[in-house]
């Protein structure tokens, strides 16, 4: 048997626990365990970097990250945590060098820059919120900023930070200094900006649009970023709501990946040339209601989606010369789980 493990971040606001573990027995092509790993609240986004786990967590009106050592036997201890904001964030990002961690703070539409001690994992301080200003056409989910991502560019040089409210990507230089606000692109009026992931080359981006369910291309070089072309995730002829969720790349970087919400499926995509174009190879099924993030195994064979309406883990086998999935199964359950990571 050869497995492969993984954790969830989850919401919980009903059933759900804070993080979760799996295992992958990539032989059997099936999720064989799920349990809890560490009850927290609100731990909706996580991210590893060694054996260190980093996380959101919110207790009563106190909201921050919280850090993990990652043991031998998979079990997670707690090393600190740094709760000195109000509202709780939706994505983070430890640097390549493990010396800071970026956060996305939807609510406000803020971005925060903590400092990490790259050894012991330990959240030293919170150095710096950034304020984004600005509104969309959509009254309901445009009224203000809402920051919705943010990450270290592949050069390491800046911050990346994708805001929905704004229709913006915005670019940041980042240091114990705090944040310096470099470049800005304004994109599509009322497209909604989630999230975005890096060709490996560097040399261009894919950012998901949440309130259009369009995937943009753009082209990326020393902080500055513009739009090339877009692509419809979903069928021109779904007229209910749907709204973009997760990107992800497979790690070949041949074939992108993308989860609509409402119209409960994921868009493969082919990555063509340099990663200049991209074009649609098929969309199927997620296997489960509202799929929130999904992500692709080390071996680039098998994806597994997170649903967070009703819990279900959706298992796919994936055709590395084609990019298309085939469904496994999606009876395992991780209760509003919204966050998918591979160790």
């Amino acid at each position: 048997m050869s497995e492969v493990k993984g954790w969830i971040g989850s919401y919980t606001k009903q059933d759900g626990k804070g993080i979760y573990s799996f295992t992958l027995d990539t032989e059997a092509k099936s999720i064989t365990k799920v349990e809890t790993a560490f009850e927290v609240p609100a731990s909706t986004y996580i991210m590893q970097h060694g054996d260190k786990l980093y996380g959101i967590k919110k207790v009563d009106n106190k909201a921050g990250i919280q850090s993990y050592q990652i043991k031998d036997d998979g079990s997670l201890a707690v090393i600190n945590d740094n709760l000195s904001s109000t509202d709780s964030a939706c994505h983070i990002w430890v640097t390549q060098d493990g010396k800071y961690l970026l956060e996305a703070v939807y609510g406000p539409g803020v971005v925060r820059l903590y400092k990490l001690d790259s050894e012991s994992g330990e959240i030293l301080e919170l150095i710096d919120v950034a304020q984004q200003e600005g509104t969309g056409p959509n009254k309901e989910r445009q009224d203000h900023a809402h920051t919705h991502y943010i990450q270290e560019t592949p050069d390491g040089k800046y911050a990346v930070a994708v805001d929905l409210g704004t229709d913006e990507v915005i670019t940041f230089t980042f240091d114990d200094a705090g944040f310096k606000r470099v470049h800005t692109l304004k994109v599509e009026h009322g497209m909604g900006p989630r999230h975005l992931v890096f060709n490996e080359n560097g040399k261009y981006a894919y950012l998901f649009t949440e309130l259009s369910n369009e995937v943009v291309v753009l082209k990326y070089a020393d902080g500055i970023f513009e739009m090339l072309s877009k692509v419809s995730s979903i069928p021109g002829d779904f007229k209910e709501n749907s709204q973009g969720a997760a990107i992800r790349l497979s790690h070949d970087g041949k074939y992108l990946y993308a989860s609509n919400r409402g119209h409960q499926s994921i868009t493969v995509f082919k990555v063509l040339g340099e990663g200049e174009k991209i074009e649609l190879v098929e969309i199927v099924g997620s296997a489960g209601d509202w799929p929130r993030d999904f992500n692709i195994d080390p071996s680039d064979t098998f994806l597994v989606c997170a649903h967070e309406v009703d819990g279900v883990l959706s298992l796919f086998e994936r055709d590395k010369a084609t990019g298309r999935l085939t469904l496994l199964e999606n009876h395992q359950r991780t209760p509003e789980g919204v966050c998918v990571q591979f160790l």
